[in-house]
């Protein structure tokens, strides 16, 4: 039987992106929508990997000896690096439960009269890994995006950036190829399975 990795997320787009991942490593995957677990964490550190560490920490332990997290700013260079690490929240203007639409039309309001080649940004991601042994793998990613002038696509829900980022379906295209490539560089969980498999040897 496959070992199961909890992804302390409640976004499905998330685990769409990451799901194939874990897969691919031999992991099973479940999300706190999975489980019945009550406990919060309040994302309050002033980076992307120390969000995803506490959030991780939360959650490690006999049950869920496995977990990942991660946590995503976002940088739009003609907003001066807004809304940043409290993106989804937009730096506290928006409570946490903000509705997809709300979000998008802020966006697009801010970015009003700014002309394509101003338009560049990029996300900010921190990942974490908790294993059995207790240590903490982290890995800090950017992924460079450009906002287009409109929507060009509808969004996938957890995911509004997704309808206005240039270029081919973002989310279930160029995107999912970056974070492929940046997963198999860190190959945290990988390196894991192969030093477990040698001390059993």
């Amino acid at each position: 039987m496959r070992p199961t990795i909890l992804f302390a997320t409640h976004n499905n787009a998330k685990r769409q992106l990451f799901e194939p991942l874990f897969a691919e490593t031999g992991f099973a995957c479940c999300t706190l929508n999975d489980c019945a677990d009550g406990r919060q964490v309040i994302e309050d550190a002033p980076t992307a990997v120390e969000n995803a560490l506490k959030k991780a920490r939360v959650y490690h332990g006999p049950d869920w000896p496995f977990v990942f997290a991660d946590d995503a700013g976002v940088e739009i260079d003609a907003l001066n690096g807004e809304p940043g690490v409290m993106a989804r929240r937009w730096g506290g203007r928006f409570p946490d439960d903000i509705d997809d639409q709300t979000w998008l039309d802020y966006l697009l309001a801010r970015m009003r009269g700014v002309p394509l080649e101003r338009r560049t940004g990029r996300f900010v991601s921190g990942w974490a890994l908790l294993t059995p042994d207790g240590r903490e793998h982290t890995r800090r990613i950017t992924l460079e995006f450009v906002v287009a002038l409109e929507p060009q696509r509808p969004f996938t829900p957890g995911f509004p950036m997704s309808a206005i980022l240039v270029g081919e379906p973002y989310y279930v295209g160029e995107r999912r190829v970056q974070v492929k490539a940046e997963w198999e560089k860190w190959g945290a969980l990988k390196a894991w399975k192969q030093f477990e498999k040698c001390s059993h040897d």
